[in-house]
């Protein structure tokens, strides 16, 4: 295996240097230790280049010559995101974020259709009521209790969708928020597996 290197100074490599790069790891005349030596040096340069090449290079009929090429893959995305300052700190955690808000709005959403199930359930319900009320006025009691289930499950449904509407804008402004440029456009399922010191994983 290639010896490992230190983290790559990005203002070292300018657009010739990732050309070069990418001719080398496409060229069928690229020596396998040569495409290591690639691999290692593009896993600690923390640059979107550097990212988008190793992510390229993966899909390619040569990358089953690296071994390790899922390992310099993650290596390279750590060092890409880790952040170097407190706005990268504070942006890093909104897009963390801005993923539990998405969670928030499935799961709030799987709410909406349970609701809107029962809701179905209760209509059928109550339509057969009515039908047999004429034969057995006692029904009306089963009437009255399923106008009350079909009440309840309505206001649910309402307030689960405007918590929804709530909860999208909020994500919508801590995306918004987000400064560093690296992270906004990145989708947070990209960071899962990052964790803050305290923070529940």
């Amino acid at each position: 295996m290639v010896e490992h290197k230190d983290i790559q100074n990005p203002e070292d490599y300018g657009a010739k240097h990732y050309a070069k790069f990418r001719y080398l790891l496409f060229s069928d005349e690229t020596p396998r230790e040569e495409l290591e030596e690639i691999c290692m040096t593009l896993a600690h340069l923390p640059t979107d280049e550097a990212r988008q090449l190793l992510a390229e290079f993966k899909n390619s009929e040569r990358a089953g010559e690296v071994g390790w090429l899922d390992c310099a893959i993650d290596e390279n995305m750590f060092h890409y995101l880790s952040p170097e300052n407190e706005q990268e700190e504070r942006d890093f955690l909104a897009l963390k974020m801005v993923g539990e808000k998405d969670d928030r709005i499935v799961e709030l959403m799987g709410e909406c259709d349970k609701h809107s199930h029962r809701i179905r359930k209760y209509e059928i319900e109550l339509e057969a009521l009515e039908q047999l009320l004429s034969d057995d006025p006692e029904l009306k009691y089963s009437i009255s209790t399923i106008h009350d289930l079909l009440t309840m499950e309505k206001n649910h449904l309402e307030e689960a969708q405007q918590q929804i509407e709530i909860e999208e804008k909020i994500r919508m402004k801590i995306k918004e928020s987000i400064q560093t440029e690296r992270l906004k456009n990145l989708d947070p399922m990209d960071i899962s597996d990052f964790h803050f010191d305290g923070e529940v994983c």
